[in-house]
């Protein structure tokens, strides 16, 4: 059999929370690749557009993370298709970054100056699960790239480079 059929799954993505949202889309992302699909198989995520029409969390956090991998995947949103900005194509080549590595340079960012960990958690937890966030400081400490420090009975973590 020849032919240019083109696998494509699909996944909703409505009234999750941004973390969940994000952490649905990599699950079913990545069984596109594991599944041993046809190169060109691609990924429907249908996020919405947003309760106000002005583009939601959820789609902005989707599209960002593409666009912050552009060798993993390419996409096509919906309005560039048909109009309807709800949902966006997506075509995977490679495995995306875990949630811990995808707030690495954020987080590191964020602590320019001396953050706590409550102090990140609470600044990336509405797009990341707070166990994500936890181990991404765990591991950008102990990889050099965050140095802690205690200060008033807290321990505090900054950017060496920062000081």
């Amino acid at each position: 059999m020849s032919g240019g059929a083109i696998i494509m799954l699909q996944v909703d993505l409505h009234g999750m929370k941004t973390a969940d949202a994000i952490a649905c889309f990599t699950s079913a992302y990545d069984s596109v690749l594991g599944s041993g699909a046809r190169p060109g198989a691609c990924l429907k995520v249908i996020h919405g557009y947003g309760s106000g029409g002005a583009g939601g969390d959820t789609r902005r956090a989707v599209r960002s993370l593409l666009h912050a991998n552009p060798a993993c995947a390419d996409y096509t949103p919906g309005e560039d298709i048909d109009g309807n900005p709800g949902y966006t194509i997506v075509y995977p080549r490679r495995r995306l970054p875990t949630g811990a590595e995808r707030l690495y340079p954020g987080i590191v960012e964020y602590c320019s100056a001396p953050r706590t960990k409550l102090d990140v958690v609470r600044r990336f937890v509405r797009r990341s699960a707070e166990s994500d966030i936890e181990r991404a400081v765990r591991e950008l400490e102990r990889g050099g790239r965050l140095r802690s420090f205690m200060k008033n009975g807290r321990k505090h973590y900054v950017d060496p480079r920062a000081l």
